[in-house]
């Protein structure tokens, strides 16, 4: 499958960033740097996350034929507002 659209956001702390690795590795995913990607179960995530900027880029690059990248993207949205709710962190609106 082709890759999904590219999801960013802004205002992610390092507590913030944190509880995304933290997600990532109670589901397999071992994330050792600030940048890079990882296969697990037939799905590819590329993250880019940039701490003097507080952004962080989020993209599924591949996946089995069967996920539609609405839902991909829609769990990695919620998973990652979850992560910045629960460090109190409001996403600066973008222009």
């Amino acid at each position: 499958m082709s890759a999904c659209a590219m999801l960013t956001y802004n205002n992610v702390t390092p507590a913030a960033w944190a509880c995304g690795v933290q997600f990532a590795a109670d589901h397999g995913v071992q994330i050792t740097s600030n940048q890079g990607s990882a296969t697990v179960s037939g799905f590819t995530l590329a993250w880019n996350y940039t701490p003097s900027a507080q952004t962080v880029a989020l993209q599924c690059t591949d996946s089995p034929w069967w996920a539609p990248c609405s839902t991909i993207n829609s769990f990695i949205d919620n998973t990652v507002h979850k992560c910045l709710d629960q460090n109190n962190v409001v996403m600066a609106a973008t222009v």
